[in-house]
């Protein structure tokens, strides 16, 4: 396996479910709130980016939460209908990024299939009036998509998204739907590039906003 694409198996430590503010270095950002979506089909290290870039943010003064639509997606229990239990998943989601802007975050980073939850909207409505709202996609080709995910042992042998078959009828689907996403204001392709380098590139997106 190339050694790039093992920086996007597991993600570095770091706590996910709390906003902390480290001794700042310096505040590259503007003065104002932001909004970081990023998405992209399996395996293109939307969590792994995600964290990276919370890591880099933390590190200039800000405070960051971090937001995973899996992890309200996959805290649910009971038969539902998979467009309900991804619609259900949204909105649960759109409701925590509301409410650690409302707790005082200076910056929010949601990330996960938003294409699959229909919940561009409610998202981009969590975000304050006079915040900054930025639409990340992240892409990777199918064959290292699968690799990625068979390194990942944070997903578990059984895990679905390791089923090749799947994770091919999932980035099929992905294509079919890329057209329609909203505007996308930076779009990465992750195949040949480190986890590091891609959060920078982020990060730099934000400090010249």
């Amino acid at each position: 396996m190339d050694a790039r694409d093992s920086q996007f198996g597991v993600a570095p430590a770091l706590n996910t479910r709390h906003s902390v503010r480290l001794r700042p270095e310096r505040r590259y950002l503007p003065s104002v709130r932001h909004l970081v979506a990023i998405t992209g089909p399996i395996g293109s290290g939307k969590s792994t980016v995600a964290e990276l870039l919370a890591q880099r943010l933390w590190a200039t003064g800000v405070t960051v939460a971090l937001a995973d639509l899996d992890d309200a997606a996959f805290a649910q229990r009971g038969h539902l209908d998979l467009a309900e239990f991804w619609r259900r998943a949204g909105v649960a989601h759109s409701g925590l990024v509301r409410s650690w802007f409302e707790a005082g975050t200076d910056v929010v980073v949601g990330h996960g299939p938003f294409f699959e939850s229909c919940s561009y909207e409610s998202l981009f409505a969590a975000a304050p009036a006079d915040s900054l709202v930025h639409h990340f996609l992240l892409r990777t080709p199918f064959n290292i998509a699968l690799k990625r995910v068979i390194a990942d042992s944070d997903r578990g042998p059984q895990a679905i998204t390791r089923n090749p078959q799947f994770l091919r009828d999932t980035h099929d689907n992905f294509s079919r739907v890329a057209t329609t996403l909203p505007h996308v204001d930076l779009e990465v392709d992750t195949s040949e590039m480190a986890a590091a380098t891609v959060a920078e590139r982020l990060f730099e997106h934000l400090a010249s906003a």
